[in-house]
């Protein structure tokens, strides 16, 4: 393992993980990512409760109590992305030595324009209502967040090096400069996203972040085969590693065939018949044990971990990952732009993918034929949906394989922060 961390292969990836994240725009995107954790915290925590209730029988989905429990997660991974614009966009600002806060708002603003503009509704009694579309604020309108965030920030920026603001006298408080210098950055900004956002409604009918989604999804549409699962994934969880929802983006192309597949296994069952096995069961490896890359072996590894920042992530993302709660790690850690961790983030599923294929080859694991649209913990999903004692074992197999592949990876990174953050106490302790 030793002679792994000193190979050349390994000591450029760690080279190019420390330029990654030496750069202003990684470090503006990885600090947004943990600034965010605190808010996917709590809402993984009131998540797992109504979860747990929900399974026990002791509330229903459309019970007053489960609708308060998971209100929280409504109100935080639900419009996670505009706290990620808003930090973002302050990060990145701070290191260009420009003014945070205001930025952070810009960002903010430019991105509840794009993907949740106000509209007005009629309610049932011909009352209308303004309200915000949530439908892109969660995890679907994360890239088009940062993007925004760090191209508007850019052009504020440039506004300002060409002195493109409003001058105000020196004797006009310092709070109403800032307001009015701050005009044609925003003017030129607004007109950008929302004339760009106008445009793709009318040539495509859909807001810009449905628009980055279906651009990525459409070309996947003739996937529907082994071969083509083992592609989605790939390209999947390379979106993810690139802050873009890879899994939603792969579900809008699956969803009908994976309905139309557990309704068919359905129907076989209730005629006494067993049912029988579709290229759909293989997706849901991606995300069976940990969540999304299946991340629960290496939440395992960073509560263990010599580094404060990886044992600090670990604890805070172990109790998620066994609900199939990935956020807390692959924001934390962070796994997304950082080369290092994305690459086991990446395969690990592919290979569980195809070690669960040769299951259900040997008809040792059994298809689905019930419907399960909520998270549930690690082992419960792959039983519920097939009520099969041998998918209890896809969630172990997929923890070992993980722990693997995870582990060398895990320890090029943990050195690299073990470096960092000595080298960062000795220069505290001068």
């Amino acid at each position: 393992m030793e002679k792994l961390y000193e190979s050349k292969a390994m000591q450029k990836l760690q080279q190019g993980g420390q330029k990654l994240s030496s750069s202003k725009i990684f470090g503006a995107i990885s600090g947004g990512m943990m600034g965010s954790l605190g808010l996917i915290m709590i809402g993984a925590v009131f998540t797992i409760i109504a979860t747990l209730l929900s399974m026990t029988g002791l509330v229903q989905n459309t019970d007053a109590i489960y609708l308060w429990l998971t209100m929280p997660y409504n109100m935080t991974m639900g419009i996670i992305s505009v706290a990620i614009a808003f930090m973002i966009g302050a990060i990145y600002a701070k290191s260009l030595d420009m003014k945070s806060m205001s930025n952070g708002v810009v960002s903010m603003v430019l991105f509840l324009l794009v993907a949740a503009p106000v509209q007005t509704v009629t309610l049932e009694g011909g009352a209308t209502m303004q309200v915000l579309d949530s439908t892109y604020l969660g995890g679907t309108g994360m890239f088009t967040a940062i993007v925004i965030a760090l191209l508007s920030t850019r052009i504020t920026k440039f506004c300002e090096d060409h002195h493109w603001v409003l001058k105000m006298p020196e004797v006009v408080p310092q709070f109403l400069q800032d307001s009015f210098s701050s005009i044609i950055p925003l003017g030129i900004n607004v007109l950008l996203w929302h004339g760009l956002n106008t445009l793709v409604k009318a040539l495509f009918a859909m807001p810009l972040p449905m628009a980055i989604m279906s651009a990525f999804s459409v070309p996947l549409a003739g996937l529907i085969s082994v071969p083509g699962m083992f592609v989605m994934a790939l390209v999947a969880m390379l979106l993810w590693s690139f802050g873009i929802h890879g899994t939603m983006v792969i579900a809008v192309v699956i969803m009908p065939s994976m309905m139309q597949y557990v309704g068919n296994n359905a129907q076989l069952v209730a005629n006494g018949q067993a049912p029988v096995f579709s290229a759909m069961a293989l997706f849901g490896t991606i995300a069976c044990c940990g969540g999304t890359g299946n991340v629960l072996p290496l939440a395992v590894l960073c509560a263990r971990s010599k580094s404060q920042q990886l044992r600090a992530v670990g604890k805070a993302g172990v109790v998620p990952a066994l609900f199939n709660i990935s956020e807390p790690v692959v924001f934390g850690a962070p796994i997304m732009y950082n080369p290092v961790l994305s690459i086991p983030f990446i395969i690990n599923p592919i290979v569980v993918m195809l070690l669960v294929y040769f299951g259900y080859m040997a008809d040792f694991f059994k298809p689905a034929y019930i419907l399960m649209m909520t998270v549930l913990p690690v082992m419960a999903q792959d039983f519920f949906v097939s009520m099969a004692w041998q998918n209890l074992l896809i969630a172990p197999l997929a923890f070992v394989v993980g722990f693997v592949i995870y582990y060398p990876f895990f320890k090029a990174y943990e050195r690299q922060l073990c470096e960092k953050e000595a080298a960062e106490a000795a220069e505290l302790a001068q």
